[in-house]
């Protein structure tokens, strides 16, 4: 492994906590990368040389190795008689994403793409020139390497009604054998074998550790009148300890299911890291052909002899199609792009809105504190483990999810908890914004916690346009949160339903309390009001990192539609896009599995295409 000191530009953004950069910071930052800082492609069983590659032609080419791209480019190499070459902008996986405990670590640094908001006047207020942050993992496997790990996917009736609005293929009886498919779960003996899959490459599994305020917390929802369940079998509404993409403590990403076991094996794939997709040739009959792509300040360009495949995330691959021509016709005119073919690229943007405020304190008996040294201990001592256990092997009360339905008439849920944490309340509530990252310490070690409301059915929509001054720089995300007052009322509700669970059992005996001290932004209103709530709600509002909608997948009467239901794009042969971008609405929960999901369709979509060609071809010759 490669030791290699940390540069703390890379880890301390304007935006970080303070404590990231104070003198333990510092010691902290360089013991993980001293631990955990060479890249996967230097452990001994991961190494690899790709195959030598003169002419820069392939059957397909694959941008973005995230929870999509990994799927896809795995199932085409399967025919060893099709090329495929797999474009990541970012580096190799480093180790320290490996670690459960380190989710947040890494947020803001050079892995991640640490994207902001555009401000709207109704959020974000409190945050520094009103934008929120919105990381997007910058790695081999993309944000699947650098998100929270809960294995989610969303609710029957989400599937159900995109198949409604015309996407024939995508109903919930559709999608579940793909879901299966990938999937390889290690607790099957608890579960519903109707509704999960045990042979799959992605690894789905409990934490090997799980600390006393996390199951306070799935006590209290539960003493409060939700059973406990599986969110991805027969019921949604309901509480527990999600499951993770995780395998004996330790992340699994899409890149470590599906990419690193072929990497040597396939000659027919090629990866190239720290290669940016820079545009999308497409030749006059208006059919895409190749890729131009930056690497190390090198300009390449490789053909596509069947299709190009953009599994970049609902940021990127919009940005991408722009920059090829493919989007708004009066906003690519006015950036003097010439307009190949004028779709929505970039419309119906919009993500689950949530945030934070809603405090819930920990006493010194329930609280995991611990001292700095003991921080460093623990870090040491899990790198050390051969089998890794301990508090750094789960994701402490980040993994306490349950679902609501605030209303009993509703088909589905319509507010997701979610929990976040600090190790210092008191500082958090003085200092909120640069505090509320928590990005430099471990998740197992806090002395409260943040239930978050979280609201899955957002009628918000927003765009995402390009920079203008920079049209090749980070686009410009109109997220338009709360821009429909009604978004408001799911998170109301929950928040009514949180305060309810001070008085469970669970509560009482482990001492918790809700800190009932005003946040800095709403100390005009008094706590508890649903005024202050709603203060909180504009003022320290949060992303889940669930954006989606970019590329919106709709039949060829809609006029949002960039995607059929295929997901090829709209007027341009020879060209899919296959990742989250391409959901009509938001699905009810996280996204990396939905993602994992859509990549198993699509690609199956193109494998069954070119299956067909290829013997309609031989048959006619």
């Amino acid at each position: 492994m490669i030791w290699q000191p940390l540069n703390l530009t890379d880890v301390c953004p304007p935006y970080t906590p303070v404590t990231a950069c104070s003198p333990f910071g510092y010691i902290y930052l360089n013991l993980l990368v001293n631990l955990y800082g060479g890249s996967s492609d230097a452990r001994k069983h991961w190494s690899h040389n790709e195959p030598e590659d003169i002419r820069n032609e392939y059957d397909f080419i694959v941008v973005g190795a995230g929870a999509a791209g990994c799927v896809v480019a795995n199932r085409l190499t399967e025919n060893p008689n099709w090329k495929v070459l797999l474009l990541e902008a970012g580096p190799e996986q480093p180790d320290v994403t490996f670690v459960p405990g380190l989710s947040t670590a890494l947020l803001g640094s050079n892995i991640d793409w640490a994207y902001t908001t555009e401000p709207n006047g109704k959020s974000c207020l409190a945050h520094p020139g009103g934008r929120c942050s919105w990381p997007r993992g910058k790695m081999m496997g993309g944000s699947s390497s650098i998100n929270s790990m809960a294995y989610i996917r969303g609710n029957r009736a989400d599937y159900d009604g995109w198949a409604s609005l015309g996407n024939a293929g995508w109903s919930y009886k559709d999608v579940l054998p793909f879901f299966k498919k990938s999937e390889r779960n290690v607790n099957i003996e608890a579960l519903d074998p109707i509704y999960h899959g045990v042979e799959g490459e992605q690894f789905v599994s409990r934490y090997p550790y799980i600390d006393d305020p996390s199951w306070m917390l799935t006590e209290a929802f539960n003493q409060r009148g939700l059973p406990l369940t599986d969110y991805n079998g027969a019921r949604q509404v309901g509480t527990m300890q999600a499951q993770a993409f995780s395998l004996l403590g330790e992340r699994v990403s899409t890149n470590t299911a599906f990419i690193q076991p072929i990497r040597d094996k396939r000659k027919n794939l090629t990866v190239k890291t720290n290669s940016e997709a820079l545009r999308i040739l497409i030749d006059d009959n208006k059919r895409a052909y190749g890729i131009v792509y930056l690497q190390n300040n090198n300009m390449f360009t490789a053909i596509a002899r069947k299709e190009v495949i953009v599994s970049a995330g609902s940021i990127n691959s919009p940005k991408l199609l722009m920059l090829s021509g493919i989007g708004p016709k009066d906003h690519l005119e006015s950036l003097g792009i010439p307009v190949i073919q004028d779709l929505a690229v970039g419309e119906n943007l919009h993500d689950h809105v949530t945030f934070n405020g809603v405090i819930v304190a920990l006493p010194n008996k329930t609280a995991t504190t611990v001292s700095e040294n003991e921080i460093l201990e623990s870090v040491q001592e899990y790198a050390e483990m051969k089998y890794k256990n301990g508090p750094l092997s789960g994701n402490g009360p980040v993994n306490s999810i349950s679902f609501i339905k605030t209303d009993p008439n509703l088909i589905a849920p319509d507010v997701q908890f979610q929990v976040n944490h600090v190790s210092n309340w008191r500082q958090f509530i003085q200092d909120p914004i640069t505090a509320e990252s928590v990005a430099i310490f471990p998740t197992a070690f806090y002395d409260a916690v943040l239930p978050r409301t979280m609201n899955l059915v957002p009628k918000s929509r927003g765009v995402l346009l390009l920079n203008e001054s920079d049209p090749n720089g980070p686009p410009l995300l109109y997220p338009n949160y709360l821009s429909d007052d009604s978004d408001l009322i799911p998170l109301l509700k929950g928040v009514r339903f949180l305060l309810s669970l001070e008085n469970t059992k669970a509560f009482r005996s482990h001492s918790a309390y809700f800190v009932r001290e005003p946040m800095p932004a709403c100390r005009n209103y008094e706590w508890g009001t649903d005024e202050y709530y709603i203060c909180l709600a504009k003022s320290y509002t949060s992303s889940t990192y669930h954006p989606v909608g970019t590329c919106k997948m709709g039949p060829k009467w809609d006029e949002k539609a960039v995607l059929d239901n295929q997901l090829r794009v709209y007027g341009v042969a020879g060209l899919r896009v296959v990742d989250a971008s391409i959901m009509p609405f938001v699905i009810r929960g996280n996204t990396n599995a939905p993602s994992i999901m859509i990549g198993e369709r699509g690609v199956d979509f193109i494998i069954k295409y070119w299956n067909k060609y290829n013997q309609a071809y031989y048959s006619y010759k």
